[in-house]
């Protein structure tokens, strides 16, 4: 890091008080952050219907329940890119959507993080409507109209509060908090999987019993859907641990954010596939309710309201990051305010106009296309500059009017790489690229995508005379 004068600010990130930094470098005395709150933190945000829904689609791709937890398992090896990027997050001290412009450019950057924004407000969306579904359930269970425009609307205005309030509070307090949500749902949670477990249904098969191509097609592309969660992280998980003292020994924060992540979404998504076996979880909410006794379906319908919460929050804060690097001259507080508004807006049309489960399987197909391509071209910018910014190229202050950093195009063209590439291995309910159609319907996309793009990068720096990593580290 090109260290530069800054302020140092007084109770700048407070618990239940108003955070003072936006998307800008949090100096290292500011950084209030322990290491041991990183799994809590993390734990917190996993424990959701997301999760689970992507273990259900495995086994509705027709594999077994043995077949589809060894798909759970493969899919979320990519936390090891979220372990390796959040290292470098706290190297730096600025979240994903400043770093990433000391590739792409400051001004190159800003449609990546406008992406960053729409893909976020998707999540708060099905996170929303999620614990919206969950509500309406608990009231129907008490005799109430379950679909009532009043029911919804004050369901819809609970979740939004709840999650953005803590958003706006800033990331102490949603640290604090999530770890009230992970032993709450934690427990709930495992009590379901308890219950459920002997009644799983081990060799049943959504579509008969695959073998051969067939079946490796289907595990390799259930993988591929569970990696969508890990790889959708890549893009704001990041930004959440930067209060961490910069000091901090890097394997300590690898570790702790890949096992925490990998075994909270590996044990979500299994719980997902176990349930999918036992019958219909098109409605991931209700088709529990044959398999658990009264009491702990209600606990289970709470526990996915705050799940829905617990995930929104860092989500609405990372939003309101995400909106700041796009170019808002706004606070960071004001930001996630607004990203709250659009997402209310969202969540409505959703409710009342479109069906979410179409939205969301189209969502995480293509998201994969984008997202690994882009951070498979930081992540190699990172490792190669081992994480040293300069604060004044990629944070110029708010009155510049003409920032350095354009359009950097060794970026750009190892992420039409991986984004090509990407899009011919793919399988979607949308589009399905040649090269998956050549292999039987395998989709190979989230595994080639960041991986091209790191590479085809990788190269066109290491072929240029002034390579990035190299001029930056001699002007430091």
């Amino acid at each position: 890091m090109i260290e530069t004068p800054e302020p140092i600010l007084d109770h700048a990130n407070p618990v239940f008080g108003l955070e003072l930094r936006g998307f800008d470098h949090i100096p290292a005395a500011e950084r209030n952050m322990r290491l041991s709150e990183v799994g809590p933190l993390w734990l917190g945000a996993n424990l959701n219907m997301f999760n689970i829904s992507l273990g259900c689609v495995s086994v509705a791709l027709g594999l077994s329940l043995w077949q589809a937890l060894l798909a759970c398992a493969i899919g979320n090896l990519p936390y090891v890119y979220l372990g390796l990027a959040s290292v470098g997050s706290v190297r730096a001290g600025l979240p994903v959507t400043t770093f990433s412009r000391a590739v792409y450019g400051v001004r190159g950057n800003r449609l990546h993080a406008f992406l960053v924004w729409l893909c976020s407000v998707c999540f708060e969306v099905f996170n929303t409507v999620f614990g919206v579904f969950a509500w309406l359930s608990l009231i129907g269970l008490l005799g109430f109209d379950r679909n009532g425009l009043g029911e919804k609307l004050g369901a819809v205005v609970i979740q939004l509060i709840v999650g953005g309030g803590i958003a706006v509070l800033g990331h102490a307090t949603m640290v604090w908090l999530q770890r009230l949500f992970a032993a709450v749902l934690g427990v709930v949670l495992l009590a379901a999987v308890a219950w459920t477990a002997p009644q799983g249904h081990w060799m049943a098969a959504g579509h008969g019993h695959l073998a051969g191509w067939a079946l490796m097609a289907a595990l390799i592309t259930g993988a591929g859907v569970v990696a969508s969660q890990p790889v959708s992280y890549l893009y704001n998980g990041p930004d959440w641990v930067r209060y961490l003292p910069v000091d901090t020994r890097g394997l300590r924060i690898f570790r702790r954010v890949f096992w925490w992540n990998f075994l909270s979404s590996f044990a979500l998504s299994a719980a997902g596939a176990l349930w999918a076996s036992l019958g219909d979880m098109s409605d991931p909410v209700g088709g529990m309710k044959p398999f658990l006794p009264p009491w702990l379906y209600i606990a289970f319908i709470l526990a996915v309201i705050a799940g829905s919460v617990a995930n929104n929050a860092p989500t609405f804060y990372s939003s309101g990051l995400a909106l700041q690097a796009v170019g808002l001259r706004l606070s960071r507080w004001a930001a996630t305010l607004l990203d709250i508004g659009v997402s209310s807006l969202a969540v409505l049309y959703i409710l009342f106009v479109q069906d979410l489960s179409t939205m969301l399987n189209d969502f995480v197909s293509l998201l994969v296309v984008w997202s690994g391509p882009y951070a498979g071209v930081w992540l190699a910018d990172g490792l190669k500059r081992r994480w040293r910014f300069d604060l004044a190229e990629i944070h110029p202050p708010a009155e510049t009017t003409s920032p350095k950093g354009g359009w950097r195009w060794r970026a750009w063209a190892g992420f039409a790489a991986g984004a090509g590439a990407a899009a011919l291995t793919m399988k979607s309910p949308l589009y399905q690229g040649p090269i998956s159609h050549a292999l039987g319907g395998m989709d190979l996309s989230w595994v080639v995508g960041p991986l091209t793009a790191a590479g085809v990068y990788a190269l066109l720096s290491a072929a240029s005379r002034t390579p990035v990593a190299a001029r930056e580290g001699a002007e430091a």
